[in-house]
């Protein structure tokens, strides 16, 4: 019953696009428009709506609104269900999301850094440094080295490996949960908004609830 309302919408958006189109290409006769421009312009319609607006909302976009209704649409797609249910604090099916990512990418980077994720989740530190052992991508592993290190309480040893990282929004997350560990919460708002804006899409949206939670926890 929970996937009705899905599927209902998905439905709904492909009879309206059919009709939209018919519509528009009647209309392009009628005024005189040559139908192999009429044909054109429909294809570069159908393309922008279903690959172009879709690849600007995952990589590009910076509405976290515009990416939530997105992501609501498409939560058969383990990277979104589990984007969807970070949003919604649903502890059980953020765990099962994660390990359907690591299921699906298994032996590859993706599989580490979503355990890597799983196991910030589940706050075990020693697990986030099993995982990330295994992370070719430098940022990413030591992004995640330094995160576990945090948790152990090894700010030094944190800030060793924070100082090999490249990427904007990991340098301010880690800088974040360490003035969340010093209780600066003033501090932390200011880095967790600087990781959340120096990055786009779904990885902004995912930050954006990450900060959020850590923030309340």
């Amino acid at each position: 019953m929970a996937h009705k309302p899905f599927i209902f919408s998905k439905v709904f958006r492909f009879i309206m696009m059919i009709i939209v189109g018919a519509f528009l290409t009647l209309g392009l006769v009628l005024i005189g428009v040559p139908k192999w421009i009429t044909f054109l312009l429909i294809i570069v319609l159908y393309i922008t709506y279903t690959a172009i607006w879709p690849a600007h909302i995952i990589y590009k976009s910076k509405s976290i609104k515009a990416i939530h209704r997105y992501i609501k649409s498409n939560t058969t797609q383990p990277l979104f269900n589990y984007a969807y249910a970070l949003s919604n604090d649903n502890e059980q099916q953020i765990e099962l999301a994660l390990n359907q990512v690591i299921n699906d990418y298994k032996n590859e980077d993706m599989a580490y850094i979503y355990g890597a994720n799983l196991a910030i989740h589940q706050n075990k530190s020693s697990e986030i440094l099993k995982q990330a052992a295994h992370i070719e991508d430098e940022d990413y592993k030591n992004y995640y080295i330094a995160y576990a290190n945090i948790l152990k309480g090894h700010i030094s040893d944190a800030f060793l490996h924070l100082d090999k990282v490249q990427i904007p929004w990991m340098i301010h997350a880690v800088k974040a949960l360490v003035e969340k560990k010093n209780g600066n919460l003033d501090k932390f708002n200011v880095e967790a908004e600087k990781s959340i804006e120096s990055i786009t899409g779904i990885q902004r949206y995912v930050q954006h609830h990450s900060m959020r939670r850590l923030r309340h926890s």
